[in-house]
């Protein structure tokens, strides 16, 4: 996840600027600082690399609005909607930037969250960052990112000023001289404030959050994943280039792609052998059929019926089998390395399997023996001959006495 950081903006550029780099994955502040004024938001630039960046704008520049409608919002009454709020602004609304949030009820009527702002102050603080080089995706007004109160206000302190939430779409920053006067106006609402409360009036119930005391922008990054509204919409949305956790997370992802080729590349290493030794495989069957059956056509991708057919005929209607013998045979493979079968001659009328071999040595022959007898068969070894480095012989094999 993505580490944020946040800027907090003044009335003016003249004015103190707040910063904090908060990590959304550990919960905590990496660090936190102050600049003098705009010009020193090049100190920024290097922080603002690789991280979300969110700048906050004073509340007392930003005005929530709540607008009630004739019908369901869309898109033709976002077109209306300068018009609608003429009546409620003592400024020419052309020289306000107005961005939509989201629609709402009032009571049982259609309505509207809006945001207003000076237009040529917003577009002033776009045009700082962009000669800063830092690239900035969201603006919100600082207050909204306060806590929900269940019952009357949220506060936090900040630079003697007092932000606070009322409800979900409004907010305000109040000086300690008129706090009174602003809550007075309110009916003297439950206050939850979030930094120590001094100089209320007794007027007022003050409800200490003190677990969640914590500096007004480490507060307000916690709240950011429920937020989402963002000023910087319409002619001013910023389309990102890049995924912003992609610089993030790049090492790992270049780290997961070289282990991901890597086992695709043994993987497919691993499938040429197998298919290497699948055709070795057939081969040997080819040239052993040839050799069972030296008077027949091969007929490679038709073997296995070849085989099976030519079982069947020597099979016949004996009870033990030319099957059962050689499925007996066959457990010998599993349990005696170095042995192969040569050739194989059945004798029906005997019920008899005749088998040449070659094996490592002689012992080799009279451990197949060993294993042929304890299996309930018959067996005879004929002799044995030393072939170079192997020893070649024939055995008889018979059903069970």
């Amino acid at each position: 996840m993505t580490e944020t950081l946040l800027i907090r903006t003044g009335q003016t550029q003249q004015d103190c600027i707040h910063w904090l780099v908060y990590s959304p994955l550990e919960q905590e502040i990496i660090a936190s600082g102050e600049l003098p004024n705009a010009e020193q938001l090049t100190e920024l630039t290097d922080k603002a690399q690789n991280r979300e960046v969110v700048v906050l704008l004073p509340s007392d520049q930003v005005q929530l609005k709540t607008v009630e409608l004739p019908t369901k919002w869309s898109r033709k009454l976002e077109q209306a909607l300068p018009y609608m709020l003429e009546e409620d602004i003592a400024c020419d609304v052309d020289d306000l930037f107005i961005a939509i949030a989201e629609p709402t009820m009032v009571g049982e009527k259609h309505a509207v969250n809006v945001a207003m702002t000076d237009r040529e102050w917003f577009e002033s603080w776009l045009g700082v960052f962009s000669e800063h080089d830092i690239e900035v995706f969201t603006f919100l007004p600082d207050a909204l990112l306060l806590p929900t109160a269940e019952q009357g206000i949220s506060a936090i302190e900040l630079k003697g000023q007092w932000l606070c939430k009322f409800g979900q779409w409004h907010i305000s920053v109040v000086e300690q001289s008129w706090l009174a006067a602003y809550l007075s106006a309110l009916g003297n609402p439950d206050v939850a404030h979030y930094s120590p409360a001094t100089n209320f009036p007794d007027t007022v119930n003050l409800d200490a959050q003190t677990s969640a005391y914590d500096l007004p922008l480490a507060l307000f990054a916690k709240q950011l994943p429920d937020t989402k509204f963002n000023l910087r919409q319409g002619e001013y949305q910023l389309k990102k280039k890049t995924a912003l956790w992609w610089g993030y997370w790049k090492g790992a992802a270049i780290a997961a792609s070289i282990a991901l080729v890597s086992s695709v590349l043994i993987k497919g290493f691993e499938l040429h052998q197998l298919t290497t030794e699948l055709e070795v495989a057939k081969s040997q069957v080819v040239e052993r059929y040839k050799k069972a059956f030296p008077n027949k056509t091969v007929r490679p991708h038709l073997i296995k019926n070849q085989i099976n057919g030519e079982l069947a005929k020597l099979e016949g209607g004996s009870s033990a089998g030319f099957l059962d013998l050689t499925s007996e045979l066959v457990t010998v493979f599993s349990q005696v390395q170095d042995f192969t079968p040569e050739t194989l001659r059945y004798d029906q009328r005997r019920n008899e399997l005749r088998i040449r071999a070659r094996g490592k040595d002689f012992q080799t022959f009279g451990k197949v023996k060993s294993i042929l007898e304890q299996r309930g068969l018959t067996v005879d070894q004929g002799s044995l001959n030393n072939d170079g480095d192997f020893v070649v012989g024939e055995l008889k094999l018979g059903g069970a006495a």
